[in-house]
């Protein structure tokens, strides 16, 4: 949520044999591989995204100028 400005609105919902997390905020996402590349390791923030996409079986980002939805699905075993 820091990206977004500190605030935003987080959703959860079930959805047959998933999870559905979904994150709102005001923030822009400027870089299309954001979450996708390693962080440096002398980089205090910016793992957050990089987490998700490690452990989410489907994350889908929706991004356009000053709002940005990140929605991730985590199946459940």
């Amino acid at each position: 949520m820091r990206h977004g400005g500190g605030q935003g609105r987080l959703r959860v919902w079930l959805v047959n044999d998933q999870v559905a997390c979904q994150v709102e905020d005001a923030g822009t996402l400027a870089d299309p591989l954001a979450g996708r590349r390693l962080v440096a390791e002398h980089e205090k923030a910016g793992r957050g995204l990089l987490i998700v996409n490690r452990l989410a079986d489907l994350v889908r980002v929706h991004a356009i100028d000053g709002s940005t939805t990140i929605r991730a699905y985590f199946r459940i075993v």
